[in-house]
């Protein structure tokens, strides 16, 4: 083996430990019992409990939050891809006018910093009845999703044939049913590497819930803040309410990796 290529994959190896650590840390104190956690030095050696997740699931309100959260998701990604397919295509397919200055402005909703806007939708969303509501919350979330879909699903479409497109309008199918029955099947696998893009922004969304709701829409993240108490944090709770908050993102993509992969290799914004 060169020795270039050998510092590459010690290098490699260096940052994959990195990135694993803090999740195998949280993962640890997740099953660990409250006295390990404090103990000094710490004892990586321990009989791992539930006890932590009992905890939250039983004194955490969990499903009630847990519906919350799994509502606005699946609502919010699925309104985002009703507005923002046809959206899509209309910009990539038709001869629209400024067309470059639409897609700018789509993705400065998405880069514009929420800090910037908090005190604005605060006010606007009490003074029009919307705080603390999943009707409040959702639009602000198919707002944030949109330019996802847009520059993820462009790339996509723009690899899509308009000859393959122009053939089937021939054969007498309309523009909707051409993009409904060939475009999208054809690029099935980046639509679900969008979707779960957007599901995991909407599901792991912590500052917009925690601006935008009290304590009827709030939302999993936000109610994690339940273990931050003024006499210090309980660790164990903490890692667990992260780990169940984490999971059905973990499954849901490893359900979809096949997909996955070969979609993110697609389409590349142009």
């Amino acid at each position: 083996m060169k020795l270039k290529t050998l510092i590459f994959y010690i290098l490699l190896a260096i940052s994959l430990l990195f990135f694993i650590y803090p999740v195998y840390f949280a993962f640890n104190l997740a099953f660990m019992p409250r006295a390990a956690i404090f103990q000094l030095p710490p004892n990586y050696i321990f009989q791992p409990t539930l006890d932590n997740f009992v905890k939250v699931i039983n004194s955490w309100e969990f499903s009630k939050y847990l519906m919350n959260s799994t509502i606005v998701s699946i609502l919010s990604v699925t309104l985002s891809l009703i507005v923002g397919l046809p959206a899509t295509y209309a910009l990539v397919r038709y001869d629209i006018p400024k067309k470059g200055t639409i897609l700018s402005m789509i993705l400065g909703i998405r880069f514009l910093p929420i800090t910037s806007v908090a005190i604005p939708f605060y006010i606007m969303f009490v003074s029009l009845g919307l705080y603390d509501t999943m009707f409040g919350l959702l639009l602000t979330y198919i707002l944030l999703n949109l330019p996802f879909i847009v520059w993820l699903m462009r790339g996509y479409i723009m690899d899509v044939p308009t000859e393959l497109e122009e053939s089937y309008e021939v054969d007498g199918l309309s523009k909707t049913q051409v993009f409904l029955r060939i475009t999208l099947p054809l690029v099935y696998k980046g639509l679900l590497a969008t979707v779960l893009f957007c599901f995991i922004f909407t599901w792991n969304e912590f500052g917009i819930a925690l601006l935008l709701t009290g304590t009827n829409a709030r939302t999993l993240p936000v109610q994690s803040l339940q273990f931050v108490a003024s006499l210090g944090l309980d660790w164990g709770a903490l890692c667990a309410a992260a780990v169940l908050i984490a999971s059905p993102m973990i499954v849901f993509g490893l359900l979809i990796r096949r997909y996955l992969i070969r979609g993110l290799s697609l389409g590349a914004v142009r």
